[in-house]
């Protein structure tokens, strides 16, 4: 009696989250799902029709596998390129910090700390005011150095280097404090005993540091590109997926969620953005199902 109504008291605490996890995340992805298979768009706002898989082939083989192509490769890159920057800052600075001789560790690893303790849509806005073609400080400070202004956000190369800039700034001291953390928890007596053996500073880095860090490091990975990959505030805000392309309805910087933004709201082609959104969903979910795979995989190493 006793173990039933504390079930019916664990399911009546429950209750209310249950409801309110359903109505504001379930039934809105389920509706974007079944607006994926209609023609949903400003010219069939009130009567639109069920079109089957019509979008995603339109995307995927019609008219809009250009635009795809290019969004979705861009998106690859940002993602991979991101993930592999800050991972490559944050171990360099982890190992930096990690020197037990080294003076002012505290100091710097509160500097380091500093960008990810902004609230980041801050930190972006801070940017694209630095990086203003006309009155950006970032192009004031060239010009002393003789060195001529550059389009950072105008360009559509040098606008992609300036989201990708901005991007490590704000992940590195995420990777940097994951990867510290792991590099504590490495025994001293591995390094000990590699030095006792005469291995130099390059083989205890690639034979013990490296090894060990792997475990820790590659599921975060596998999430930080996940996150990157449907990332919506870091490039909206700073170049607003722009510069614009010739003959591309997407711009220079737009990643595959932004884009899906702009064709619902900017273009009002709601079916087609729904689409790009089970799209962007069935990336991640996978992503996803291999980072738990892993994770697994290294529990039973373990």
């Amino acid at each position: 009696m006793g173990r039933n109504v504390s079930r019916w008291a664990i399911l009546l605490y429950l209750l209310p989250a249950g409801i309110l996890t359903g109505t504001l995340v379930l039934l809105p992805n389920l509706y974007s799902l079944y607006l994926a298979f209609t023609n949903h768009s400003l010219y069939h706002f009130e009567e639109y029709d069920w079109v089957g898989i019509r979008n995603f082939y339109r995307i995927v083989t019609g008219p809009e596998i250009h635009t795809f192509l290019q969004v979705f490769l861009w998106t690859l890159v940002w993602a991979t390129v991101s993930v592999a920057g800050a991972m490559a800052i944050g171990l360099a600075l982890a190992l930096l910090l990690n020197t037990p001789k080294l003076r002012g560790r505290n100091l710097l690893r509160t500097l380091f700390i500093f960008p990810w303790a902004m609230p980041s849509f801050i930190s972006v806005l801070m940017w694209q005011g630095l990086l203003n073609s006309h009155l950006g400080a970032v192009n004031r400070i060239l010009y002393h150095f003789h060195a001529g202004p550059i389009a950072w956000l105008d360009d559509p190369f040098w606008a992609k280097i300036s989201v990708l800039m901005v991007n490590l700034w704000l992940s590195f001291p995420f990777m940097m404090s994951v990867l510290l953390g792991a590099l504590q928890s490495i025994p001293a007596e591995l390094y000990e005993a590699a030095s006792v053996d005469g291995a130099s500073p390059w083989q205890r880095f690639f034979k013990i540091t490296v090894p060990q860090l792997r475990s820790a490091v590659l599921p975060v990975a596998i999430t930080s590109f996940a996150f990157n990959f449907n990332q919506f505030g870091g490039i909206y805000l700073l170049t607003g997926g722009g510069p614009p392309l010739l003959a591309s309805q997407a711009g220079a910087t737009d990643i595959l969620v932004t884009y899906s933004y702009k064709l619902a709201f900017d273009q009002f082609r709601f079916g087609m953005a729904c689409a790009y959104s089970v799209i962007i969903f069935a990336v991640v979910a996978s992503i996803s199902s291999v980072n738990f795979k892993l994770t697994g995989a290294f529990k039973d190493v373990d």
